[in-house]
């Protein structure tokens, strides 16, 4: 038989049985959109998270006091200061270094316009702009003259400043009270990073040197962002900035450091290697729905013999041989599923477009899934069709024609 002839027949067999040949597809189906979807949001979900860091820039790393990353976010540890900022600043070794910039943050309590909640006040450096980038939407951030002058104005972010003036008013002139000191917001700033923004968007910045020294209660230096010239460089610059802190802590040999350091390329390389190691976890576990599928199309070819047993003992007859009948139950196995991997591609696609659009996260179509889903159709169809279709092949026609 040729294989157009074997195609034709099996898709006529398929045909015959509609309803029987879209419940065994069901499951290659599900399988197949299961993992293209799985996939797609997953990278959607790299590529949204790799933009976002991104967007800060690689070329940075920061410090934090503690010793480990649990001590650092619960605060309350004093082991970065003022002159430790100025040593790696005015540190001529380290070639490297653009800027530093210096951040001591606490809460306290804001007043204005008869609301008072307590809110993130952020003591930074003017350049903070040029690291963070913020967009300004009314004004402009804090100068370095008025930070020598240790000047009492304050930027707020997007959020805070609906909070405390109402939706889309500029505030800038007005008194904001900070502690029962009184500021004057000269700029409202709006970070559009997603990761980045609800913190940012809900802060109110000062001069750094107003928040140590003007502010009352515990206002310290929580963090130190250092900028570099050469991101190639940027591990060998850490390594050297480490020598100096634990020189200047007086740490001896086999203590640890009671600081960390952490660059944004560390961080997005740790956040791409999860999200991918999770995506392809659940998508194996979504790929057992194939195995599922794969056994109900072994289930349905052993019917499809069983029933057409007379058929096949006349095929016989009349000079087919065991290869023949073989390649044709493979072909109808091979062929349902192809049908059914095909069906799955699409609602997978489309199912991952659906949801990147509700989601707000970038459309990808994972090709090599897509050649894999393909791959693995054919496989099932092979693998769980070959049993049936040996078993057709073996049948006596003799037996097979006096079969009832």
């Amino acid at each position: 038989m040729e294989y157009k002839e074997l195609i034709a027949s099996a898709l006529q067999a398929l045909r015959n049985n509609k309803m029987r040949t879209l419940l065994t597809m069901l499951g290659i189906i599900i399988g197949i959109s299961s993992v293209i979807l799985i996939v797609s949001i997953g990278q959607g979900a790299v590529a949204f998270i790799t933009d976002q860091l991104s967007s800060f820039g690689t070329n940075f790393f920061s410090i934090n006091p503690g010793s480990s990353p649990i001590s650092s976010f619960a605060g309350g540890t004093k082991n970065l200061t003022e002159d430790d900022a100025g040593a790696i600043k005015n540190d001529t070794s380290l070639s490297n270094v653009d800027l530093v910039l210096s951040n001591a943050a606490v809460s306290a309590k804001v007043s204005a316009n008869g609301i008072d909640k307590a809110l993130l006040i952020q003591g930074v450096e003017h350049e903070i702009v040029s690291m963070f980038k913020p967009t300004m939407l009314y004004g402009d951030f804090f100068s370095e003259e008025d930070e020598i002058e240790a000047k009492r104005v304050a930027v707020i972010g997007v959020d805070a400043a609906k909070t405390f003036f109402g939706e889309k008013t500029n505030p800038v002139g007005d008194k904001i009270q900070i502690d029962n000191k009184n500021f004057t917001v000269i700029g409202v700033a709006e970070s559009t990073n997603v990761l980045a923004g609800g913190v940012f968007n809900n802060a109110l910045f000062i001069p750094l040197n107003v928040a140590l020294h003007q502010l009352e209660g515990n206002v310290y230096i929580g963090e130190i962002d250092i900028s570099v010239k050469d991101t190639d460089l940027i591990n060998q610059t850490i390594e050297d900035v480490t020598a100096l802190l634990r020189d200047r802590h007086n740490l001896k040999g086999g203590e640890e450091n009671d600081f960390i350091i952490q660059s944004f390329r560390d961080a997005l390389s740790t956040v791409q290697t999860i999200t991918n190691l999770l995506t392809t976890m659940v998508a194996a576990i979504s790929g057992i729905s194939l195995i599922v599928g794969g056994v109900g199309v072994m289930n349905i070819m052993l019917v499809s013999v069983t029933e057409r047993t007379r058929e096949i003992g006349l095929l016989k007859a009349i000079g087919a041989m065991e290869r023949d009948i073989l390649i044709q139950f493979l072909v109808e196995s091979v062929v349902m599923t192809l049908i059914g991997g095909s069906i799955g591609i699409v609602l997978g696609v489309f199912g991952a477009f659906l949801i990147s659009l509700a989601v707000h996260i970038p459309f990808v179509v994972s090709i090599p899934s897509i050649l894999i889903a393909v791959g693995v159709s054919m496989m099932v169809g092979i693998v769980f069709g070959l049993y049936p279709a040996r078993r057709a092949a073996r049948l006596s026609p003799i037996d097979a024609l006096r079969y009832e």
